[in-house]
């Protein structure tokens, strides 16, 4: 018999070589092969899990090919994942073994790296080149067959070429996780996760003198941990720029928002920072536009753009400038058009972009058509929707909406109200790429808003009491609020507060890091030549210091962590509005959604239904 070489996907080093029989050709690169191994949810509770993880993952895909799936399988070969060529993926039920060794803190963020891992093996396409096979649980407890790699004898030329995917894929996987909210820290920090992965594939500590085999695996497995996470050490740093533009953001702070996506894009470009940037560029845009409305600079009504919640009011008193002002309000208004054109066409260009790296992302069509809106270039807004959006996903409410709002701005206001009124009258929840809240509210506030502009106060007031009373019949304490507080702004009272400014480890933004014995590790970033500093503690705490020493950022993570007595990470959804009201903002990103409290410098984030953690601003 041939010799072949034993490959696990996740660590990619060459383990050992060995005389095995071979699988049938190609058999087990589909999934039917795998189909009578695959382990279920209600079979493992932590399959849900993985597949929530990979849920989440997905949302960073970047690729014109069909999202991949994931299984989790049952094996005899110990912990591995690996990438099927018929775009599935596999992980061992093993392996979610393995990373819970690793513990409660660390397993949610580790298991989301091994599959970001293979899901930029699946987006790279590495898998043309090489067909791999993995083991299968026949029988009896003893192994029956093995990984193999190729029908062929490799030479070291195509084992280096190997070697260099396998630190792409860590290097773009880390990115994925990154960007959809998981700490890359947890992957890179004191343990070696590498290395144990490779212990508890053999089931043996490296230091407890294994046989000859054995200390082969364990030695190629370090020698890929050292160099995998020299580069990962620093990828991880540089993802917190991404962090922070995250945080600025939510905090409406655009341009300095753009600052950190444009450092973090400029080496890790991807749809989801092209889409922060052009979000960021389009929310000040609307800003100025919303500003002019206010003024009574514009003779328009008082539209909402549907990109994010928040509890600004329907604008029903709008300010007329007086006749000696008049002249200069006319020059304001026209600089400040000039401005929001510069931005809007900033944000088309970046959705652009998106698109093109994503053509499959629904939203990247909706945000340009946004920008569209907001420039009232009804023409192009068209175009994206029927000519683009429709055709490739067809009509959907989002697109009704912006349908609606583009007949607004064409001058067929009655129309517009007509559609808006049938949009609304549709109290079925459908599936679409907005939360169905901010679908909700879209709809009855440029309702609303179109019936206070044609004189219509006491329809449109029944707009929000209509909306008031679906939203509490269906458990929506979110919407109710809102639309609550478009009848009567005044009259929100809010279960509890916050006595004190809130703290992280009893520090606020710009103090200056105090030395303390906590456990934590210490991480260099540079931005634009200035070292800066990033601190992760154990409690799962986060600071970022500037080159001064001073803290620019602070985050609570961990699945103990606790904001006073009120909230503590892990609570539903809605737990943050009976403990704080009704959040100044919510916004919707790749990474989640955050509800952001202005009076506190506060923002949480939420996802999968459950308070993930929070930072300051």
């Amino acid at each position: 018999m041939k010799s072949f070489l034993l490959i696990v996907a996740l660590c990619s080093a060459p383990l050992l070589a060995q005389e095995q029989p071979l699988l049938p050709a190609g058999s087990s690169q589909f999934i039917s092969f795998w189909k009578s191994h695959v382990v279920t949810a209600q079979q493992d509770a932590r399959v849900a899990q993985a597949e929530a993880v990979f849920k989440r993952l997905l949302r960073g895909w970047d690729s014109s090919r069909l999202e991949p799936a994931l299984y989790v399988v049952d094996s005899d070969a110990g912990p591995w994942a690996a990438s099927l060529v018929d775009g599935n993926i596999l992980l061992s039920a093993r392996a979610l073994d393995a990373i819970d060794h690793f513990g409660a803190q660390r397993a949610e963020h580790l298991l989301a790296f091994v599959l970001a891992h293979e899901l930029a093996h699946q987006r790279s396409d590495d898998l043309w080149q090489h067909r791999f096979f993995r083991q299968r649980k026949q029988g009896s407890d003893a192994m029956q067959q093995q990984i193999l790699l190729a029908t062929q004898a490799i030479d070291q030329r195509a084992l280096d070429d190997m070697e260099q995917k396998e630190l792409r894929a860590d290097h773009d996987g880390l990115i994925l996780m990154a960007s959809v909210g998981f700490n890359p820290y947890q992957v890179v920090g004191s343990k070696d996760f590498f290395t144990e992965w490779v212990e508890n594939l053999w089931q043996q500590p490296c230091d407890s003198q294994p046989d000859a085999r054995q200390a082969d695996a364990c030695q190629q497995a370090q020698q890929r941990a050292l160099r995998s996470l020299a580069q990962l050490d620093a990828v991880a740093s540089q993802s917190s720029l991404y962090d922070l533009g995250v945080q600025a953001l939510v905090a409406n702070q655009p341009k300095r928002a753009r600052y950190y996506f444009t450092q973090f894009g400029r080496d890790f470009p991807n749809r989801a920072v092209l889409s922060a940037l052009g979000l960021s560029y389009l929310n000040e845009a609307i800003a100025l536009r919303t500003a002019l409305v206010q003024q009574g600079l514009l003779d328009e009504p008082a539209l909402f753009y549907p990109l994010l919640l928040d509890n600004a009011s329907g604008f029903d008193d709008i300010a007329k400038p007086t006749p000696g002002k008049r002249a200069a309000s006319a020059a304001a208004k026209q600089k400040k058009l000039q401005q929001i054109q510069a931005l809007a066409t900033q944000a088309i260009a970046y959705f652009d972009k998106a698109i093109r790296l994503d053509p499959e992302h629904k939203n990247s069509y909706l945000l340009l058509a946004n920008a569209y809106l907001l420039t009232r270039n009804s023409y192009m807004l068209r175009g994206v929707l029927q000519g683009q959006y429709i055709p490739r996903f067809g009509l959907d409410k989002p697109a009704e909406l912006m349908l609606a709002l583009a007949d607004v701005i064409e001058g067929k206001t009655q129309p517009a109200i007509a559609s808006l009124q049938r949009l609304a009258a549709d109290d079925e929840r459908t599936r679409s790429v907005w939360p169905d809240d901010l679908l909700q509210y879209s709809i009855h506030r440029n309702l609303a808003a179109l019936l206070m502009a044609d004189g219509r106060k006491q329809q449109a007031d029944e707009v929000w009491k209509t909306l008031a009373k679906r939203a509490q019949a269906a458990g929506n304490a979110y919407l109710f609020q809102l639309a609550l507080g478009q009848l009567r702004p005044q009259s929100i009272a809010h279960a509890a507060r916050l006595k004190q400014a809130p703290t992280i480890n009893g520090l606020r933004l710009g103090n200056r890091k105090t030395r303390d014995d906590s456990a934590h590790s210490i991480n260099e970033l540079w931005i634009e030549g200035e070292q800066f500093h990033v601190y992760n503690y154990r409690s799962g705490a986060q600071f970022i210091t500037g080159a001064d020493g001073r803290i620019i950022a602070a985050r609570q993570q961990g699945q103990n962590a606790q904001l006073g007595e009120l909230l503590r990470a892990g609570d539903a959804a809605d737990r943050p509005l009976k403990a704080l009201g009704l959040p100044d903002r919510r916004i919707q990103l790749v990474s989640g959604e955050y509800l952001a409290y202005d009076q506190y410098g506060l923002a949480l984030h939420i996802d999968d239904g459950r308070l993930q953690d929070w930072f300051l601003y």
